[in-house]
This record gives structure tokens, C-alpha cells and sequence, in this order.
């Protein structure tokens, strides 16, 4: 892999290259967008040009050593800090660690690379620390900070941070992708481009790990559960992040429905696997209640992901079906 080789960003990456070349690198940046945009691949993508030991024109060469040791996570010099599940928080002990895992010299080359993944998801302590880290920034040292955007984060981090804004690559790039890449037939790959929002990471999810099939079994069981006028429903073993996304896949159906009822073309459709039954659907609620559902879908996905109870947010979910 290299810069050529990613999807999209072609500005971030003009930019950042740019910046190595000049050996003109801020000393730390947040790079925010989307999940599954690519926000920690470019993240350890400017890791490999910094630690390759054959870079030509600030790009890395992904053939030495120092390349293969950041691909597969054990360069000396380059430090991925990650909560350890997905409902957990960066904590102040991780911090720590890395505070002292930066203030020492470098084992190979001239500098240091960390790199926060998921930082908003920042314990207060943590990100007080985090935020001496970034103050008191050693000579050589690089701090990467991945987040969904940028006021996920404190202002006080924020403001120490060169910001990078990522943006999605788009329905057209991605399925070509996955047709010249991965195989995919087209129409598959079209739907999983479009029920990704144009977005590879989550895309390549979709497809690899089955995440579309578990999305749309939760679909059904809510919708099933609004067809029965019931004020519960099961999603088995989702965490609470599981379920906040099954809650966005949702407003994603009732947001299709609207576009079908105002007479949008069937290719701007996420659900792209269930058109007719969504065609067929339209219609037949007014436009304005379509509209509201999404809100009320988006409104209680936030509730979960701030620690509601899923199951009081199902239900007032399903309360109004």
C-alpha cells in the first residue's frame, strides 16, 4: 500500500505529502470523517512514508522493512492506541503508557509516530493527559488523532491539532473499486457502495464481514415488530454501538420511502436489495410522516449512543408504529 494506492483524499494526501517533503509536518493533526472512510488507514499510511527507510517523492516505497513492520503493527517507532472493545473508552492508564512510550528516543529512525484511534471515545482524565501530551510535544514526536469529527472532541484539543477533513469517495469510485479488487459483481457492488454511502471502509465491512446481513436482520425485527404493533423488540446479542447503527440502518429504510414517495429515481435508494418492496411501499404514508420517522430514528440512535437504555429507546421507537 501507499498514497497512490488509497481511494479518494487526493487533497489530504496532496497536503500531507507536500508537508514531508518540506519537512514542514505539524506535530499533531486530527484527521476526522465518517467511519469507514479511511481515517486511520491514511493515519498509518503517513506513518510508513515518515518511517520508510526508501521513500520516493514522500511516498513509501511498502517494500522495506520499516514499511512491513507498520503494516503488520509492530514498528518500534509507531504506537496505535485503540479502546480494547466496542463499548470501552481510551482511559488514563493508556495514556500514561504512551506519555512515556513518546518521551523516549526514538529505536530507529528520527521520529515518533502515535496515533489515537477513536478519540472521542476519551475518558475526561484521558483526555486531559492527552492534551499535556499534545502541549509538551517532544522533539520528533508525531501525534495522530482519528475522530468521526471534530466536535466529538474537546475544544482545548482541537485547537492544538491541524484538522484534516476526510470525505466520503463516493457510490461511483467504490463499486469500481469493488468490482476491479474484489471481484463483486456489479449490482452487488453497487448496493454495497450505496448502502455505504460511498464510503470503501465500511463497504469492504459490508462485504467481508457479513455486517449488512446482521443490519438488515435487525431491520426486519423492528419493522416486523411495528407490523405487529409491539412495544419490544429482540436484537440478540447487538452491543449498544450494534444497536445504534441497526437504529441508523433503520431511518436509512423510512429515508428511502421518502425519496420514492417524492419521486426519486430508484438508483439514489440505499436499500437497493429490497427496491420493490420499498417501491410497492411508497406512497402509501405521507411524506411529512416519513420525514419525522427518520428524525425520531436518528433522535433515539443519539439517546443509546449517549447511554440511554436500548431498551426504553425501542420502545419508544415503536411506540408511535
Amino acid at each position: 500500500m501507499s498514497f497512490a494506492n488509497l481511494l479518494g483524499h487526493e487533497a489530504a494526501i496532496r497536503l500531507l505529502k507536500a508537508q514531508v517533503r518540506r519537512d514542514r509536518l505539524a506535530h499533531s493533526y486530527l484527521f476526522v470523517g465518517l467511519e469507514g472512510i479511511g481515517r486511520r488507514t491514511l493515519a498509518l499510511e503517513l506513518a510508513r512514508a515518515l518511517q520508510c527507510e526508501s521513500p520516493r517523492d514522500a511516498e513509501p516505497c511498502g517494500k522495506c522493512e520499516s514499511c512491513r513492520q507498520v503494516a503488520e503493527g509492530r514498528h518500534p517507532d509507531v504506537h496505535v492506541v485503540t479502546p480494547g472493545t466496542e463499548n470501552e473508552e481510551l482511559g488514563i492508564d493508556q495514556l500514561r503508557d504512551l506519555v512515556r512510550w513518546m518521551m523516549k528516543t526514538p529505536f530507529i529512525g528520527e521520529r515518533k509516530v502515535a496515533i489515537l484511534d477513536q478519540a472521542e471515545r476519551t475518558t475526561e482524565q484521558a483526555a486531559h493527559a492527552c492534551l499535556k501530551i499534545l502541549e509538551e510535544a517532544p522533539e520528533g514526536g508525531l501525534f495522530i488523532l482519528v475522530a468521526p469529527g471534530a466536535h466529538r472532541l474537546p475544544a482545548t484539543l482541537v485547537s492544538r491539532c491541524y484538522v484534516v477533513r476526510l470525505r466520503p469517495q463516493g457510490v461511483e469510485k467504490v463499486a469500481e473499486w469493488l468490482e476491479k479488487k474484489e471481484g463483486v459483481a456489479p449490482a452487488q457492488a453497487r448496493m454495497l457502495a450505496i448502502s455505504s454511502g460511498g464510503r470503501l471502509g465500511l463497504a469492504l465491512q459490508f462485504h467481508r464481514a457479513e455486517r449488512l446481513k446482521r443490519l438488515n436482520a435487525a431491520l426486519e425485527a423492528i419493522l416486523e415488530a411495528r407490523r405487529q404493533r409491539e412495544l419490544e423488540v429482540s436484537l440478540g446479542k447487538l452491543s449498544r454501538e450494534e444497536v445504534a447503527e441497526a437504529l441508523e440502518w433503520y431511518a436509512s429504510w423510512w429515508r428511502d420511502l421518502a425519496v420514492l414517495a417524492l419521486g426519486g429515481q430508484p438508483q439514489w435508494v440505499i436499500h437497493q436489495d429490497r427496491l420493490q418492496e420499498l417501491q410497492r411501499a411508497a406512497g402509501s404514508t405521507p411524506v411529512d410522516s416519513l420525514l419525522e420517522e427518520v428524525e425520531r430514528a436518528f433522535w433515539i440512535e443519539d439517546a443509546v449512543q449517549k447511554n440511554a437504555q436500548v431498551r426504553t429507546g425501542l420502545s419508544v421507537l415503536l411506540a408511535r408504529g
